[in-house]
């Protein structure tokens, strides 16, 4: 009996260690949101007035959650104009914001002053019995249902106080119905048919989406500006700003549109899948990165590119749906999974481009990169250029001298890349140099006939204590297998490390008061290389191995 229970109590320790290593290196799903919102126009892109178009119409509703609750059926108008409340001059669903002065019997200017008819409403209902009864009579203008902290209707689009004043009047003496003047507000989006005449309103701050009508099993899309988006579009008004345009959809269907964005859809498919991953993975750990702006992510490159219905396609869909809720982690955690196009050859650790160190981002060998586009690359700058570059950026040395890379990586990446000039030196850290000169990495050398501060000729020693120096090889001595030589043509060098030949350098023809950069690999090096990807796939890889292979002791989940 008491070995019965010594086994049953070994059985159970064996049980708890498993579940607890489960629990504390297993990635918690829940983390994965449902929706994502996406900023198609903001900031400087923000939008006064925009188009949305829809084959089926619209429904207009808010999201409880994750789930959509209609609010208004438009599914009568195909085209709708939203646009901030404010001056607007034009006709026939032609519309620009109007800063002039006001003349008196202008017609075609439309205003932001509206009247309210009747106090606040408990639901759309009893809103709505108020526009029908309104209906019966001979006003000429149509009411609209306004949603602003409850349900309202308004009427009108008045350019000025006193106009909305006396319309309130006439309508208060002819139904007997309160009204009230309502101006400008820096938060509400007016919503007008193509005939200009105003269909519903509302206060940005509700949250309200238009997606639209169900398209009987095919999918739903809205048109904005001529791109089509799967999911739901709102505009969100900041202070002081025009609308900004947000695109409200499920994560995964957001991926339809960026896989084939930052990936040729026509690549293998392990390799999508392993893009699918990663940029699962960047969404899920940057989301509400934008949220002071009102969404989760950009449609650009800041996040991910992003092109909607319009860029998806079958086989980027495919390695979605065949990687659906996929994610790499590392030690349980998530990973932010950084990637590039091509890393020349290495990829990089994550404190040599930019500054925190990342246990999964560490340099690996990438010969899976090489012979494929930008694994090389070559950049001339003259002088003049470099000195222009600098000054747009703040940096004033004078007169340019010579550019110098005084700092690298152990695989091989610019630390520190000094320009020398006539009024002193700067120098520039990691992205910063290449950054500041628009170059494709910072994998590069920079051969010139620049001052004394530097050589076309120099490569970088690194010392016993891991510290980079650079020398001169011409007329340098190297001990080989048949003795002692001097270096007297320090072209075509290649550096041996044990295993295989790392660097080539080559001598450049340099025009005077030019610098060449010849460089490797497109983008910052960390994470994989999607040029690598295609390569790996292409030789049997399936995306696990892939992305293990870029992404140090990770694993997908």
């Amino acid at each position: 009996m008491k070995r019965s229970r010594q086994m049953i109590l070994i059985l159970l320790t064996i049980i708890t260690v498993m579940l607890g290593h489960e629990l504390a290196f297993a990635f918690n799903k829940s983390q994965i949101p449902m929706n994502i919102e996406i900023g198609l126009f903001f900031q400087g892109a923000a939008k006064s007035t925009v188009l949305l178009k829809s084959n089926n119409g619209f429904e207009v509703g808010e999201f409880l959650q994750d789930e959509f609750i209609p609010l208004l059926d438009l599914s009568d108008k195909k085209d709708i104009i939203l646009r901030k409340d404010s001056f607007y001059i034009g006709s026939g669903g032609n519309y620009v914001e109007y800063t002039g002065a006001i003349i008196e019997n202008q017609t075609n200017i439309q205003g932001p002053y509206h009247v309210q008819i009747g106090g606040l409403f408990n639901n759309r209902n009893e809103a709505t019995q108020l526009i029908q009864f309104l209906s019966l009579g001979t006003m000429e203008e149509q009411p609209y249902l306004v949603y602003e902290n409850g349900w309202k209707v308004f009427i009108g689009l008045y350019v000025q106080q006193e106009i909305a004043q006396i319309k309130a009047n006439e309508i208060n003496d002819y139904t007997g119905q309160a009204t009230t003047v309502i101006p400008p507000s820096i938060t509400r989006v007016q919503i007008l048919d193509l005939s200009g005449r105003p269909l519903f309103m509302f206060d940005s701050t509700e949250n309200v989406y238009f997606r639209g009508v169900d398209n009987k099993g095919a999918v739903s899309v809205v048109s904005v500006e001529g791109k089509n988006y799967r999911g739901a579009i709102t505009a969100k008004r900041l202070s002081n700003s025009d609308m900004s345009i947000v695109n409200k959809l499920p994560l995964e269907e957001y991926l339809y549109g960026v896989v084939p964005s930052e990936m040729p859809a026509l690549w293998s498919l392990e390799a999508l899948k392993a893009q699918a991953v990663a940029v699962r993975g960047y969404a899920i750990a940057n989301m509400n990165r934008f949220r002071n702006v009102g969404f989760d992510l950009c449609s650009t490159t800041t996040s991910q590119a992003y092109g909607g219905f319009d860029r998806e396609h079958p086989n980027s869909n495919r390695a979605v749906d065949e990687t659906h809720s996929k994610v790499l982690t590392y030690n349980g955690e998530l990973v932010n999974a950084f990637y590039h196009s091509n890393s020349g050859g290495y990829t990089e650790n994550s404190e040599n481009v930019w500054s925190s160190t990342v246990a999964y981002i560490r340099g690996v060998k990438d010969d899976f990169s090489l012979g494929h586009q930008n694994s090389t690359w070559t950049e001339v700058l003259t002088k003049s250029q470099v000195k222009t570059l600098l000054e747009n950026n703040n940096v004033f040395v004078g007169e340019v001298i010579d550019l110098k890379v005084t700092s690298v990586s152990q695989n091989g990446r610019v630390l520190e890349l000094t320009v020398f000039g006539t009024n002193g030196q700067e120098v520039f850290v990691k992205e910063r140099s290449r950054t500041i000169f628009g170059l494709k990495s910072t994998w590069f050398t920079v051969n010139g006939t620049g001052g004394s501060a530097g050589n076309s000729n120099d490569i970088m020693i690194r010392n016993n204590t891991s510290e980079t120096n650079p020398i001169t090889l011409n007329n340098k001595y190297i001990i080989s297998s048949s003795g002692v030589s001097q270096i007297s043509n320090p072209s075509n060098i290649k550096i041996y490390n044990g295993t295989n030949y790392r660097e080539t350098i080559q001598s450049s023809t340099v025009a005077s008061d030019s610098f060449v950069f010849d460089g490797k690999g497109f983008g910052h090096g960390l994470g994989m290389s999607q040029w690598g990807a295609k390569k790996m796939a292409e030789e049997g890889y399936n995306y696990v191995q892939i992305l293990t292979h870029y992404y140090t002791g990770t694993k997908v989940e």
